[in-house]
């Protein structure tokens, strides 16, 4: 069990940044609501906070019968059209079935991704049979995973979409730049030649954020994803909602945040979206795993939404050029 109280024993600059962090909520707090009181106690504000926020609760949706239908695509893309897809188009037959059985779990993410629907996607296993084209590039990793007894060791296949991974970093350009210590000055091509090298931060499993949003998930709840996979314990401490936003809060404004190097207006926008957790929405929830889209939605993003439906069609029309042809 997560250890949240009392709050303030981490010296005199961290109650510094806690009390940025309460001054920030009870400032919001007042702009919605102007009967709440104030308090000195984070723990409150946030729980106040819970009702705070009147988000509506509308999810986007596609059309009936489309799951399916996208379900049936897959599967015939697969089944039927590996040779026409520019990463498999070159293996041999008994390649092709190494490689099903290999993406065996991936089945929905791999076609989404090759057929332009996103900019990236990570696959388990070394992948030796896919190559970079003028189109892709490869990301290898391996990951050292420590169990009670022992570690296993983890091979994953980031394969880049060269066009849509710049697009996507250009939308999130000073995100990138400062959690990946650059240059302010650092121009697209720049982020991304470092996204690809010996030093990508894909390479570790910390960043987490960045890998969100290079797979093509909503910038915010990457971000609040990053925050919640610094919590020992989390899946615990997602048990008590308003104890889980004061730790939220807490990852956020720490001496050793991610995101310690941004300004109050990022943080402070984050803070809000810590706010809103849980209020008109079921956290952790995902929506999108049918298209490929294997995430965990910790607040509604309706716009990006919206974008991924955009993404997901775009991709099925694709995939009915292929199959018709």
């Amino acid at each position: 069990m997560v250890n949240i109280n009392p709050l303030l024993r981490y010296g005199q600059n961290t109650l510094t940044r806690y009390r940025q962090a309460e001054n920030l909520i009870s400032r919001y707090s007042d702009t919605i609501n102007d009967g709440l009181g104030t308090t000195n106690d984070i723990v409150s504000n946030i729980s106040n906070g819970r009702n705070l926020v009147q988000f509506i609760k509308h999810r986007t949706e596609v059309a009936p019968g489309f799951e399916t239908n996208y379900q049936n695509m897959v599967d015939t893309i697969l089944n039927e059209h590996l040779d026409k897809l520019e990463l498999t188009q070159n293996l041999t037959e008994d390649e092709q079935g190494k490689f099903l059985k290999n993406i065996d779990g991936d089945r929905n993410t791999f076609v989404t991704f090759a057929l332009d629907g996103k900019p990236s996607v990570v696959l388990c296993g070394q992948n030796t049979f896919l190559k970079p084209t003028d189109k892709y590039d490869i990301v290898k990793r391996e990951l050292e995973i420590p169990l009670k007894s022992k570690s296993v060791k983890i091979d994953n296949t980031f394969i880049l979409n060269k066009e849509l991974v710049k697009q996507t970093i250009e939308e999130n350009k000073d995100l990138f730049i400062i959690r990946m210590g650059l240059k302010p000055e650092s121009d697209t091509d720049k982020i991304y030649e470092v996204l690809i090298s010996d030093k990508s931060p894909l390479k570790e499993n910390k960043a987490h954020d960045l890998i969100g949003i290079i797979l093509g998930y909503s910038p915010k709840n990457s971000i609040l994803f990053q925050l919640d996979s610094s919590i020992p314990n989390n899946i615990e401490a997602r048990k008590n909602l308003n104890c889980y936003k004061k730790i939220m809060m807490q990852k956020l404004y720490e001496k050793d945040s991610p995101y310690s190097n941004f300004d109050d207006s990022f943080k402070e926008t984050i803070a809000k979206d810590i706010i809103r957790i849980g209020n008109g929405d079921e956290p952790f929830n995902t929506n999108w795993s049918t298209y490929g889209y294997t995430c965990r939605n910790i607040v509604s993003d309706e716009n990006y939404d919206q974008k991924l439906i955009k993404n997901i069609v775009k991709s099925y029309k694709q995939a009915q050029q292929i199959i018709n042809e």
